[in-house]
């Protein structure tokens, strides 16, 4: 039971993740004003509060999927690449945080982000966006056996 729960929360996070990643970047795509750039800050919001669920969520998943991981000894080729994943998606998110820490400082002041600013928080969102649907794609992969082989 606990174990549903965990995946439900797991899923569900998901799912805001996904949406608050596209919207920040798409709220950064045009030339944006002060309430698109806001906009933009507070899906980064829901996106830091979902990471959070989905992280925690995802380590109660993995201690009991522990089996699931590794096939005699060896880690499976599929698990690898989702812990790759993971850690691209974070390395990501820890470049990130400089750049929103920055347009929210310069929103504070009354100014809007730089050009360059805006473009490389557009690139990683769109970085992590793409991130979390390949963490999709090989989560089921992995869950249904897919490509398992040593």
């Amino acid at each position: 039971m606990l174990q549903w729960l965990f995946a439900t929360l797991h899923l569900l996070a998901l799912g805001c993740g996904l949406g608050a990643i596209a919207a920040r970047g798409r709220n950064l795509a045009a030339t944006p004003d002060a309430p698109a750039v806001q906009r933009s800050l507070r899906a980064d919001n829901w996106w830091c509060l979902s990471l959070l669920l989905w992280l925690v969520s995802g380590s109660a998943l993995a201690f009991s999927h522990m089996a699931m991981l590794w096939s005699q000894g060896k880690p499976l080729p599929l698990a690898l690449a989702k812990s790759l994943a993971l850690a691209l998606l974070l390395l990501q998110e820890w470049r990130s945080r400089p750049l929103i820490r920055q347009c929210r400082q310069r929103l504070d002041r009354g100014r809007l982000p730089t050009e360059e600013i805006r473009s490389q928080l557009q690139r990683h969102s769109r970085r992590q966006l793409f991130m979390l649907l390949l963490l999709l794609v090989i989560s089921t992969a992995l869950r249904a056996g897919l490509f398992n082989t040593l």
